[in-house]
């Protein structure tokens, strides 16, 4: 005999928590909460954004051997017990685990777990509002919601006109190589069209090649564009009041005439005017309607001769030190130091940087700070080092470093990044709330 969504809500509530408990799976107890308004009152709401995606779990230590037999058409890698030689299935991908950075309350630590086999091995190369960009080891790359699990496309790497640069006749690709080395970042124009069928409102700007070249592309292109600029080395890209601005290693700024997306060009607006090295990391972000450049000073605590020594002993190579934060003013083209942030918090990494307002986070979040995560892959690839370690909350005010999440997650490729919703959609209570309810549905 069938049982009734009646009969269920005749359970009584403790009886309703205890098998939502029993989930694991936070996409599992999503759907669970989604059955009756009392089932979704017995467990925790997801926390409120903006979330934390960690790294990729590592294998357990404990895994069955793997032997590889190659033949002349491919070579295949088999999953085989250690006691009977039998093939085994390979394991599931680990689950991913997302912090809630602005939940509040009891639950505000905790580290929900969700199903996402689509980023499995996959590089994350950039994040704008709920959808991420991944890079795969076969030449693909793509734009993954992960709580819809909706993937969309974007022209592979080969179609790139600067790519990979061999040096010798005999020069391969390896399936990491492919991952891990030609994007350096992507940022999205606008994230609104691309749950409908036509998203060619949508302009992805890629920063790739060791030259940090420019380049854009729409869903469903075949192949990417080329930016003409008058100079390379990018290091951040906005799309700010309708258009994408860049800065490169020097702290030049240039903004893109995509009006053309045949062919794009960029003209500068600041010229140079810092010393840089490759310790100093620059961000683009919208604040207030101003333009912010933020500039993150990271500390190395190694030399190139005893960087062996270092690795291991699994000591800290690198950490953030400071941040100094500049607003253009596009009239007389001059940058003014920024002493304070007011009511927002500013979220960089390897997502499109954003600045959130703290006043609604009941404290969860705090003002005039700057949270940011490891993104300083010259540190970790360099010194062939996990990234993930260099994590944490600048206080603008007393200029101190503390910690937002107590775990550990690293990576080799691709450590912990955030996923930030559009912040207009978070300024108030009430629009944090529907913006929760539609990721429940989602999920």
């Amino acid at each position: 005999m069938a049982v009734t969504t009646t009969a269920w809500s005749q359970l009584p509530n403790d009886v309703w928590s205890l098998i939502g408990n029993k989930l694991d799976v936070e996409t599992d107890r999503c759907c669970f909460r989604l059955v009756s308004k009392s089932f979704n009152s017995s467990l925790p709401a997801f926390p409120q954004p903006p979330w934390l995606l960690l790294s990729e779990s590592q294998f357990q230590q404990q895994q069955p051997l793997l032997s590889s037999s190659s033949s002349e058409e491919k070579e295949e890698v088999k999953i085989v017990n250690e006691e009977n030689h039998q093939q085994l299935s390979p394991p599931p991908p680990p689950l991913r685990g997302i912090v809630g950075i602005g939940g509040y309350g009891e639950h505000k630590d905790l580290v929900y777990e969700i199903e996402l086999p689509e980023a499995h091995q996959m590089r994350c190369t950039g994040s704008t509002g709920n959808w991420l960009i991944t890079v795969d080891k076969t030449d693909g790359i793509h734009l993954l919601n992960p709580f819809s699990r909706v993937q969309i496309d974007l022209p592979l790497q080969s179609t790139f006109k600067y790519g990979f640069d061999p040096d010798e006749d005999d020069f391969h690709v390896t399936p990491e190589q492919h991952r891990d080395n030609l994007l350096r970042k992507v940022i999205i124009s606008s994230t609104s069209s691309l749950s409908n069928s036509n998203n060619k409102d949508c302009i992805i700007m890629a920063i790739h090649h060791y030259l940090k070249k420019l380049a854009i592309a729409r869903p469903g292109d075949t192949s990417w564009t080329t930016v003409d600029t008058p100079y390379h080395f990018f290091e951040d890209v906005i799309f700010y009041k309708e258009q994408f601005y860049g800065v490169n290693h020097y702290g030049m700024v240039m903004v893109c005439d995509i009006s053309d997306l045949h062919n794009p060009k960029a003209t500068v607006v600041m010229e140079n005017w810092l010393n840089q090295n490759f310790y100093q990391i620059k961000y683009l972000v919208e604040w207030m309607g101003e333009l912010l450049l933020v500039i993150k000073f990271v500390l190395k605590f190694f030399c190139w001769d005893n960087r062996q020594e270092c690795i291991e002993q699994k000591r800290t190579l690198y950490k953030t030190e400071k941040f100094e934060v500049y607003k253009l003013d596009f009239t007389i083209k001059k940058w003014e130091e920024v002493t304070s942030l007011g009511d927002y918090c500013l979220f960089l990494g390897s997502n499109s940087s954003v600045s959130v307002s703290a006043i609604n986070y009941f404290g969860s979040l705090k003002k005039n700070c700057i949270y940011f995560t490891d993104d300083h892959t010259f540190g970790y690839r360099a010194t062939k080092t996990p990234g993930g370690h260099d994590m944490g909350v600048f206080d603008l005010k007393d200029k101190s470093i503390q910690p937002y999440y107590k775990g550990v997650s690293t990576c080799y490729y691709s450590p912990p990044i955030w996923i930030i919703p559009n912040p207009t959609a978070m300024n108030t209570k009430k629009e944090s709330d529907s913006l929760e309810r539609k990721v429940d549905n989602n999920l």
